[in-house]
């Protein structure tokens, strides 16, 4: 990646940290506001990726399985959060927080330690070394962050995010492969698209939520 593309990316990124930290703090409409967005342009990414892989498919299938597939992690996403007097900022920050940690983990152990690939096919630039550096980075902080959370919660996701973010985000790698584009949207510059960096939490997000709704 050259200077001024990781600059740009650098930029955006910490203006998404920035965004989802405030819309969490604020409060559950504002939060609720965020997930709105994604699901609207996640929802948009994903029909437009399925209409290349399937062209022949109706408009309304279309959107239907976008909806499905987008809107159950948006809404589990909201469901860390409770709603109304229940509302806790705590648990979806310590979310996002696990998830931002799981993917600056890999990233760093893949690039300093990666030698094999994790689906080479899929993803060529992942590797097992890059998942445990994000196994570790993670099971780390959801220690950290038993005082906040508690033991029982700080463990649990972070082991959701460390086993099942990867998940996501190799289903829409797959996804972009067969569709034969490189980001699923470009309305964040230097990241691509929201499903880019939606897709870890499409497989994790809602089994954190039915955690959530059993314990």
């Amino acid at each position: 990646m050259k200077g001024g593309d990781l600059g740009v990316r650098a930029l955006t990124g910490t203006a998404l940290v920035a965004v989802t930290v405030s819309a969490i703090w604020i409060g559950a409409w504002t939060y609720a506001f965020l997930m709105a967005v994604v699901f609207f342009f996640g929802c948009s990414e994903l029909e437009s990726a399925w209409r290349l892989i399937h062209p022949e498919s109706g408009v309304l299938k279309r959107w239907l399985v976008s909806m499905a597939l987008v809107g159950v992690p948006a809404l589990a996403l909201v469901q860390l959060g409770g709603w109304g007097e229940a509302y806790d900022p705590r648990l979806p920050m310590g979310w996002f927080a696990l998830m931002w940690t799981n993917d600056s983990g890999a990233y760093i152990a893949g690039r300093s330690f990666g030698k094999h690939k994790l689906a080479p096919r899929v993803s060529p630039g992942k590797t097992w070394e890059g998942w445990a550096g994000g196994l570790l980075f993670t099971v780390a902080l959801g220690w950290f962050l038993q005082g906040a959370l508690g033991l029982q919660w700080g463990l649990m996701l972070a082991a959701v995010v460390s086993l099942l973010g990867p998940l996501g985000d190799l289903a829409e790698s797959f996804l972009k492969r067969k569709a034969g584009i490189k980001d699923s949207g470009h309305v964040l510059p230097g990241h691509g698209g929201v499903l880019d960096r939606f897709d870890s939490h499409l497989f994790s997000a809602p089994v954190a939520a039915v955690f959530l709704l059993i314990f």
